[in-house]
């Protein structure tokens, strides 16, 4: 009886440990769309609040909004995340006009990790290959490539959006290559 009961506590709290999980998932996505919201019309001042509150979090709980939406990613209008879907366009985004609106969001959201980014550089000093000016180029290719894929989307034009795409997964994958653990 009483393994019974630890048995239940135990699923009760998993659970309830699971809908803190996802109120949290659902808090920072809510977030990185204000974020990016304020990126876009260049208010700076609701930009620099809400990054204010986003760099408290952990930074790869920010990225997390670029997987798919099933796992945690926020929904643009690219189930597969926007992860995947800018690695898969940077070969080649045939879909550009008819996914235009998506491509446009996902490049805001882009935007708004990328100022997230430019906070949150794990070192403050060179160490090894990190080196926070390393950090901080691939930060400004990220908002470049933001821009670049936003303008893109906006044209319709499925080869400036592969371009765009291309630089985007670059910077992503650089920087990933040195800092992530």
């Amino acid at each position: 009886m009483r393994l019974a009961r630890f048995l239940a506590l135990a699923v009760a709290l998993a659970l309830g440990i699971g809908f803190v999980t996802a109120a949290e998932d659902q808090d920072m996505k809510a977030a990185i769309l204000k974020l990016a919201a304020a990126v876009e019309k260049n208010d700076k001042d609701a930009a620099k609040k809400l990054v204010d509150e986003l760099k408290k979090a952990d930074l790869e709980d920010v990225m997390n909004v670029m997987k798919p939406t099933a796992k945690k990613g926020v929904d643009v209008g690219f189930p597969e995340g926007i992860e995947t879907k800018l690695n898969n366009a940077s070969k080649k985004a045939a879909d550009a006009s008819t996914k235009a609106a998506a491509y446009e969001k996902a490049a805001q959201v882009v935007a708004a990790i990328a100022e997230v980014a430019a906070v949150k550089c794990p070192v403050t000093k060179k160490e090894g290959d990190k080196d926070p000016k390393k950090w901080d180029e691939w930060v400004k290719e990220l908002k470049e490539g933001a821009k670049a894929l936003e303008d893109a989307a906006k044209a319709k034009d499925p080869k400036k959006v592969s371009a765009a795409a291309k630089k985007l997964a670059g910077a992503c994958n650089s920087c990933h290559g040195v800092f992530r653990d």
